[in-house]
């Protein structure tokens, strides 16, 4: 009866890490529908554009920038780095948020602001939106980004007080570097 018991104890504790093993979660992958649309921005782009005059801005002030986008290991999200000339200026988080299935587009600036964008992709064309205050008042804000070709893509952010209409405040285009 001893070596039975003794037997049984040793199965047990041989086989037990054998069914953890088993009945352990699968490790998680990233959304295949994050990659499928971001992909493309892997690499340095350098992004040209201007202003343009509406209740947001003045307009008629031209920039330049450049980003480095890269996958953060595991693949969950995709990293820009965003430099005026060799000065990093600011950082962007781009993710699929699974439980409400839609993408974030989440910025850090040097500056110390935060925005938060929620979007979607229709073909070539993203379109990010977000809820905000600028000088106390509630403001929209749209972002557009429309693939051309692998290597060029534009892009249009506008804004729209409560109850009003959308103005562009800038606009441009990015391509990519070899």
């Amino acid at each position: 009866m001893k070596a039975i018991l003794i037997a049984a104890l040793l199965s047990v504790a041989l086989l037990a890490p054998l069914g953890n093993a088993q009945s352990s979660p699968q490790a998680r992958k990233p959304n295949p529908e994050l990659h499928a649309q971001n992909d493309y921005f892997v690499g340095t782009w350098k992004l040209t554009g201007e202003t343009k005059p509406s209740p947001f801005s003045r307009g008629g002030q031209k920039f330049e920038s450049t980003e480095q986008l890269e996958w953060m290991p595991g693949g969950f999200f995709l990293v820009a780095r965003s430099y005026d000339g060799n000065k990093w200026v600011g950082m962007t988080v781009i993710a699929y948020d699974e439980n409400a299935k839609v993408f974030t587009h989440t910025t850090y600036s040097a500056n110390g602001d935060v925005e938060v964008l929620k979007g979607a992709a229709q073909g070539d064309t993203e379109t990010w939106s977000a809820d905000r205050q600028v000088k106390g008042k509630p403001v929209k804000e749209r972002m557009t980004i429309k693939k051309i070709s692998p290597v060029l893509y534009t892009f249009k952010f506008e804004m729209a007080p409560e109850r009003g209409d959308w103005s562009v405040v800038y606009e441009g285009q990015s391509s990519k570097n070899p």
